[in-house]
């Protein structure tokens, strides 16, 4: 046997008893700090670098234990009852504790998908409310994983469900919709609330960068080119609406008043073949049902 080969044998079995009694190690301190209602997440405060340099080439192995070890402090657990039988009863989370865990687990292996799956399924809800954490770790989880539309899909759905922010919810669909295989769904959902939420400019620009590199013969590739032209339509009436403000004083009580002022000389077209239509607030639709049946205008 060469001595080189002794040498990596040797090390090799070193990192193996390393990682061996590590995991003992971690498993008799989760053992311990579930006996006593503790956190066993204390190891998991060190600074990356140094939560690296201990993970070694087990980056990967350790990411994964600590997301289960997350995953274990959370849902429901069976108490045995004094007069026999179990009682199912809800743990009392300790939040930071649990971001500490997946956080950590991000450290190690950026990639891994199943912790920013934990962290989206727990940490923006009620009553952990870690939204903004939450966001920042699907910011890392979206860059580190280019190919995976999901955790910037996640992004868009905190940002209009918990942040009631649709432009910006709109920003992240589109930009989902980027990835390699992203459902056809998003496009036209991030373009619609993204012109809700007052980013019809953004939106438009986003729309024609999806157009650069998609053959004309992609089944979707129609449906993003008549949602492109409805924008520029409602980008037009808007542009208008601020005109006949500045002129007026007021925003038009309807569109009608745009083209009998003479500062439309018509409305702008509809691929959808249907008007389009202004809301009280002000904001143009030019998708919206009740624009069929005269109830907006």
């Amino acid at each position: 046997m060469s001595r080189r080969l002794a040498i990596h044998l040797l090390t090799g079995l070193a990192l193996a008893c390393f990682y061996a009694a590590s995991y003992n190690a971690l498993l008799q301190q989760r053992d311990d700090a579930a006996q006593s209602g503790r956190s066993s997440s204390g190891i998991w405060n060190l600074p990356p670098v140094a939560l690296l340099a201990i993970a070694g080439e087990f980056k990967g192995l350790m990411a994964d234990y600590l997301t289960l070890e997350a995953g274990a402090q959370l849902g429901t657990e069976l108490v045995r009852k004094p007069e026999g039988g179990f009682l199912v009863v809800k743990k009392q989370y300790n939040w930071s504790s649990i971001h500490r865990l997946l956080v950590a687990s991000q450290t190690l292996d950026p990639s891994f998908a199943q912790t920013y799956i934990v962290t989206q399924g727990w940490l923006p809800w009620e009553p952990a409310n870690m939204v903004a954490e939450t966001q920042e770790f699907l910011k890392i989880s979206a860059k580190s994983r280019p190919w995976d539309w999901q955790p910037t899909h996640f992004m868009g759905f905190n940002a209009y469900y918990f942040l009631k922010k649709p432009g910006e919810a709109g920003k992240f669909f589109l930009e989902a919709f980027k990835a390699p295989n992203a459902p056809q769904f998003l496009s036209i959902l991030g373009a619609r609330l993204a012109q809700k939420g007052g980013e019809t400019g953004a939106a438009i620009v986003l729309m024609k960068s999806m157009l650069i590199d998609k053959p004309e013969s992609d089944p979707g590739y129609a449906d993003i080119v008549d949602r492109l032209h409805a924008l520029e339509g409602v980008q037009v009436i808007e542009q208008a609406v601020l005109h006949y403000e500045k002129t007026y004083g007021r925003k038009p009580s309807s569109l009608e008043e745009l083209t009998s002022s003479g500062i439309l000389a018509s409305l702008p077209s509809n691929p959808y073949n249907v008007p389009y239509c202004m809301d009280s607030v002000g904001i143009i639709y030019f998708d919206n049902p009740n624009c069929r049946s005269g109830k907006e205008s």
